[in-house]
């Protein structure tokens, strides 16, 4: 099948991938996308990630499996020639500049938490207003192999593994964790919850 966006064309191919892949360098463009997508949200992810002109066109590659960054997958484009190590993020995929001797999936990690640990931290600071909550000294992101968080001394330990979660999710970690911090009791903490987030019975 053959559609046209803004005067380009674009010939669509299902395939058994759960990603959208695009092809070519002049129109039209092969355009693979997952058999189970329809045609509106096809076109939307065009329009969104319109192919690179040939005078710009770069060699690229993807990663075998997108990328789950707050709750939602992102496809991962590789760029391997770049003098410069940098990662950029579109609503639907992300674009790694790096040269061929990078760790790709040990860099992505490693933004990856530095997105979560300013998620983090905006999240904190909107708590520490609502609830006249100052005392909390250190933040961090570290492996914790069961618990969402953990109290240490006059600071938070959050898991890295919060990068998976919704960001609604994570929101309802970080009170559940300045309420431990606190040392409400299960009382307080549920009235809390009831004020703030009417809907946390829901989120797990």
């Amino acid at each position: 099948m053959q559609i046209e966006i803004a005067n380009t064309f674009y010939e669509i191919i299902p395939w058994n991938k759960n990603y959208i892949q695009v092809l070519g360098s002049l129109s039209p463009y092969r355009v693979y996308a997952p058999a189970h997508w329809d045609m509106a949200s096809v076109k939307e992810y065009i329009k969104l990630n319109p192919p690179t002109s040939e005078t710009d066109l770069q060699s690229y590659a993807y990663l075998d499996n997108p990328f789950i960054l707050f709750g939602k997958p992102y496809l991962v484009k590789t760029y391997d020639n770049s003098t410069s190590t940098n990662v950029s993020l579109t609503a639907t995929s992300i674009a790694i500049y790096q040269n061929k001797r990078t760790n790709t999936l040990k860099l992505l990690f490693k933004w990856s938490q530095e997105l979560l640990y300013n998620e983090i931290i905006k999240q904190m600071s909107y708590w520490e207003e609502q609830l006249d909550i100052y005392t909390i000294s250190s933040v961090a992101i570290k492996k914790l192999s069961k618990s969402e968080f953990t109290i240490v001394e006059r600071g938070i330990y959050f898991s890295n593994r919060l990068i998976n979660l919704e960001k609604e999710h994570i929101n309802r970690i970080v009170l559940k964790a300045f309420c431990k911090f606190a040392q409400k009791s299960r009382k307080e903490t549920e009235a809390i919850f009831d004020v703030f987030i009417p809907n946390w019975k829901d989120l797990h």
